[in-house]
């Protein structure tokens, strides 16, 4: 099953990309680019990670100089707590934007920190368990509007080799995955997108909806459906701009683990731990305020508050999680309005620190 799901993937990546290579350049200019870079960078889940990572700019998919640019990366990081991560992902439009492919495929050897289910969990349950992850997430969209284009959505993660702490609670407590779990989703997917330049937004809007089926029929280990729902606002303040967003996950069913509405991570809710909270369902809201880039070097300020629950227990104002924060913006690319962040958050017994390329969301 895991070979034929990466065969798909990669059908599916060269199928959106075969769409530019049919139309001929009339620039004369290469018809890609390549940019090799070392990477490096810091978060709560890895600490210190180093590697490389080589960006592709497809100049040969764009009708103009208006349209939007279609982009690719691969890396391999490693990291100071011993996970090993390798990456690829793409951004394709068609020429003249008439279609619409983004995913990710990626390996991951990945120890990783477990304090259990729900939204209460205490930080004394803390424990470490390593595993393997093999994960793709693929959608393939058709322009049905201006900014707007529909079609589906394919999710696949077999997580593999779990090796839990000896006696605690991922071992001793039943929960979906804690021996491993094969998890494939499809489903109709929908994206708005007026924004000019994703990494650094600074005017428009953005939404994101997909719902899929996580069947025994595709190859799951369990039956589970999930509502991914993330919605953007950015407004431009004089000089400044603020954005907003509203995220979240709502699943019916048992899904393992680690498929469950994670808290936390480099992009929403910094401060915690990716999985500090994980349940069923994971909503979070945040908002932050950007000081553009001079003289090379802006700042942020952020907060968003979030929670996970089940549908058992639904989660009330009193046990929401909160997070504040604020970094540093540093120009690495000018020209495209490129930055480094680096941010530092704290949120409800926990601080995270970050430093990544381009904006949170």
């Amino acid at each position: 099953m895991q070979k034929k799901v990466f065969i798909l993937s990669i059908a599916l990546l060269l199928l959106c990309g075969k769409v530019g290579y049919a139309q001929k350049d009339s620039s004369r200019k290469r018809p890609f680019s390549v940019f090799p870079v070392p990477a490096i960078g810091y978060s709560p889940e890895t600490r210190w990670y180093v590697g490389a990572v080589a960006l592709f700019n497809l100049k040969f998919l764009q009708a103009d100089s208006n349209a939007r640019v279609s982009s690719a990366k691969f890396e391999v990081n490693f990291t100071q707590n011993k996970q090993l991560i390798i990456e690829a992902g793409w951004n394709v439009f068609s020429k003249n934007t008439n279609w619409y492919c983004e995913g990710v495929l990626g390996y991951r050897k990945f120890p990783e920190l477990y304090w259990g289910v729900g939204d209460n969990t205490p930080d004394s349950a803390e424990e470490l368990y390593s595993a393997y992850r093999v994960e793709a997430d693929i959608s393939a969209l058709k322009r049905v509007g201006k900014n707007s284009f529909a079609g589906g959505r394919f999710t696949y993660q077999n997580m593999y080799g779990v090796a839990p702490k000896q006696g605690g609670i991922l071992e001793n407590t039943p929960v979906q995955g804690a021996k491993g779990a094969t998890s494939v989703g499809v489903g109709p997917a929908y994206l708005y997108d007026s924004r000019l330049n994703a990494l650094n937004p600074q005017q428009g809007a953005y939404l994101s909806l997909s719902t899929q089926y996580f069947g025994k029929t595709f190859g799951s280990s369990v039956d589970f459906s999930r509502l991914e729902v993330d919605a953007r606002k950015y407004y431009k303040l004089k000089s400044t701009v603020l954005a907003l967003q509203a995220y979240g996950i709502l699943q019916g069913g048992n899904p393992p683990f680690r498929m469950m509405g994670l808290m936390g991570s480099d992009r929403d809710m910094r401060g915690y731990y990716q999985g500090r909270y994980r349940d069923n369902n994971y909503v979070a809201l945040q908002a932050e305020w950007r000081v553009p880039v001079k003289w090379g070097i802006g700042f942020a300020l952020f907060a968003g508050a979030g929670e996970v629950y089940n549908w058992d227990n639904p989660y009330t104002l009193d046990v929401l999680k909160y997070t504040t924060g604020g970094g540093l913006r540093i120009a690495m690319d000018k020209e495209k309005s490129v930055n480094l962040r680096i941010d530092y958050a704290v949120g409800h017994n926990t601080s995270g620190f970050y430093i990544a390329f381009g904006e949170a969301f």
